[in-house]
């Protein structure tokens, strides 16, 4: 029995899993009394409400969570009113659709609650078309809710009501898992990072490009957690033992980060400079066993089990050490390398001590944005604003949907619903999720002729109605082309009870599909669209911005003392944050249209060089300590200062197309080579890594010439 709680416990630990359950729990409540009662088809309605309560959720604490079901409820009602109010009359519906859709993706803006209550809000919108289009009745009081929609916003409201007692006993199960999969996103960076130090031949700048896309999983995992951890902290509130505990663990996984993401030197040069065969393997297997135990202190988090270090690493890293001191090296590679292994000893020692420290009072959390619902709402309302303009282009979406229905055979909502789900706020975005939604729906269309095929029965199709539920609430989050099979199972089999036309949708749905596809991806295109070309120059400056902020904030503690201040780590998550936002544009720009992106290499070059300067001064920042030679100060605030100088050149050349007249390099090296002689281990690191960080900045300098920002 204890064993069989412990397996449920893992289960319901994973969120999707857990709503999946929720939802069908919520489902099957419904589905059998009615079945019995021969009122099948006011449980299937009311199924389709309980879809659009799961997408409008939050991730909130129990009082959060009850005003957010209200609000949302509150706006299904609005929904409903409107649109059955308006829909016998075309044109009238057709503006009022419009500013509905506008309002609601602006309504998004001021805040992720917003944006799920949002979206949500316009699906629910749209099941109430497609209840009119198949006989509801149209209302013709302007506050009165016609049946069909008052079974949608009851099945939304019998889910809510679920989902808010069970929250009571897992109140921070999300938070967990959004902690596990930082740690979980750290150990696949490790085990990719430890081929520098293999033996086997590996191209190096493959690993280096793998790195800084697996570096936008920690981030965003980060970001994710961030944000979640905010619902349940208050500003000058004392947090209760666990959330203190999880806390301390986002605290210690920042650390860590800036430790694994470091780089101590030129990794391809150094097998030809060692003379122990022992020394790479060393290393590697350091990492490896570094990536296993922050993958169990991932799953601790997640199970809420006591977390086990490995005893193990302590062993290889002792072995490690003993090898070290028998090296015959110049010091100039001796240096770096052993403060390589001080580096990974300490993300050991974070690791071995992680459950003691986390009962610790947390650090202080950066405050959250003060800026107003009014102010965030002025800004969106201008058509630099990402929203704005994707909320033009949804707009124009549910429009030419509608005036296709209404001026050909087709019956039914379902181009405005794929338009809603695929039309996303860049075109790489809408062209990932059409391809989805298409393999989907024919994936989902087959199965689902032939589950009508082989049980006609009302009972057995209720049955699979609710596992459909089940396994579209479980991929939604995490597989959208599986959540699409099954949403179009779910629909196919609900269509069958309530107006038996389940082979008559089939065909109507993939025609459906495909057009709303055409019109996301048309509209993407064609209407205000975000090509990378244009927001790369922006996210390079703003990258550069924060790196000199968070080299500013190193220095200071080369200069006054090592310390983990709020201001220090708000700068290092921020230097993430931006290279991290660098190499997504990257990314998405190599699957617009090739003639948006003729600058592909360049830019990848330049967000490779802009990461290893990250990288750079993530290895400044992990040795961090006071230096007492005063003249060595003053020169290491020289060079600090002429790099910034190179990088504001930099910038300049992106937003106004002017080169770069001057360049440093030779006046930073001048200054370094000063102390070309010393034999302190942390100086030699910092001298070496302020030449490479100048050497990039250098490089930034030429290469910001072929990227300036357009208008």
């Amino acid at each position: 029995m204890h064993s069989f709680w412990r397996k449920f416990n893992i289960l319901i630990g994973n969120s999707n899993f857990f709503v999946a359950l929720k939802s069908f729990f919520a489902a099957i409540t419904l589905l059998i009394p009615c079945y019995f009662l021969e009122q099948s088809s006011i449980s299937v309605t009311a199924v389709l409400g309980i879809v659009a309560a799961v997408i409008s959720e939050g991730s909130d604490n129990v009082k959060q969570r009850i005003v957010h079901n209200i609000i949302t409820l509150i706006c299904f009602s609005l929904a409903a009113v409107l649109t059955s109010t308006i829909y016998p009359y075309p044109l009238l519906f057709l503006a009022g659709i419009c500013l509905f859709t506008f309002a609601m993706i602006i309504l998004g803006s001021l805040g992720s609650r917003y944006v799920s209550i949002s979206f949500a809000t316009l699906i629910f919108a749209v099941y109430t078309m497609l209840g009119l289009s198949h006989g509801a009745e149209a209302t013709v009081d302007v506050l009165e809710i016609n049946h069909y929609s008052q079974l949608l916003i009851a099945g939304a409201a019998w889910y809510f009501v679920i989902s808010t007692v069970l929250l009571k006993f897992t109140l921070y199960n999300l938070t967990r898992e959004k902690l596990a999969a930082i740690y979980f996103a750290l150990s696949a960076y490790q085990n990719e990072k430890m081929k520098f130090f293999s033996c086997s031949q590996h191209d190096h700048k493959i690993i280096r490009h793998t790195l800084s896309t697996l570096n936008i999983n920690i981030v965003n995992a980060m970001a994710e957690c961030r944000n979640n951890i905010d619902l349940h902290v208050h500003n000058n509130q004392e947090m209760d033992k666990e959330i203190n505990h999880l806390v301390n663990l986002y605290q210690e996984a920042q650390d860590l980060h800036e430790k694994i993401t470091s780089s101590h030197f030129h990794y391809q040069s150094l097998q030809s400079s060692l003379n122990n065969g022992l020394m790479l393997p060393g290393f590697e297997q350091v990492l490896k066993q570094l990536a296993q135990s922050c993958q169990q202190l991932g799953e601790s988090i997640l199970h809420k089990t006591t977390y086990q270090h490995d005893k193990g690493l302590t062993w290889s890293l002792n072995i490690l050490q003993r090898e070290l001191s028998q090296l015959d090296l110049n010091w100039r590679i001796y240096a770096p390398l052993k403060l390589l292994f001080t580096n990974l000893n300490q993300a050991n020692n974070l690791l071995m001590h992680s459950e003691e420290q986390a009962q610790q009072p947390s650090l202080s959390l950066a405050p959250k944005s003060a800026t107003s619902l009014l102010n965030r709402l002025a800004k969106s309302l201008s058509l630099s604003s990402p929203v704005f303009r994707h909320a033009i282009r949804l707009t124009l979406g549910i429009a030419i949907s509608y005036f296709i229905i209404q001026r050909s055979e087709m019956h039914g909502y379902w181009v405005i619903l794929t338009t809603l789900f695929v039309l996303q706020p860049s075109y790489s975005a809408t062209k990932v999720k059409l391809n989805q939604r298409i393999s989907g729906t024919l994936i989902g269309i087959t199965f689902g002729a032939a589950l009508l095929y082989l049980f006609p029965s009302e009972r057995s199709q209720l049955f699979w109605l609710a596992m459909s539920a089940f396994l579209f609430f479980y991929y939604l989050r995490q597989d959208y082309s599986k959540a699409v099979t099954f949403v179009t199972l779910l629909v196919l089999l609900a269509f069958n009870i309530l107006y038996q036309q389940g082979y008559d949708v089939a065909l109507p749905r993939i025609i459906d599909t495909l057009t709303g596809c055409g019109i996301a991806i048309l509209l993407s295109k064609l209407v205000l669209p975000n090509w990378q070309y244009k927001q790369f120059p922006s996210y390079l400056i703003e990258a550069i911005t924060k790196n000199q902020d968070y080299f500013q904030q190193i220095m200071l503690q080369y200069n006054g003392g090592k310390n983990n201040d709020l201001t220090y780590r708000i700068s290092r998550r921020s230097a993430y944050v931006a290279d991290s936002q660098l190499v997504a544009s990257w990314k998405d720009m190599q699957i617009e249209p090739s003639r948006k992106r003729d600058k592909l290499n360049h830019v990848y070059d330049i967000a490779r060089r802009n990461h290893a300067m990250l990288s750079a001064l993530s290895a400044l920042g992990v040795h961090r300590d006071q230096l007492d030679d005063k003249a060595l100060l003053t020169d290491l605030n020289k060079t600090e200062k002429l790099i910034n100088k190179a990088l504001l050149q930099t910038q300049t050349t992106i937003s106004t197309g002017k080169k770069s007249e001057h360049f440093y390099i030779d006046e930073i090296q001048l200054l370094l080579a000063k102390y070309a002689d010393n034999d302190n281990q942390t100086i030699i690191l910092l001298l070496q890594k302020l030449d490479q960080i100048a050497c990039i900045a250098e490089e930034l300098q030429l290469m910001a010439d072929g990227i300036q920002r357009k208008a």
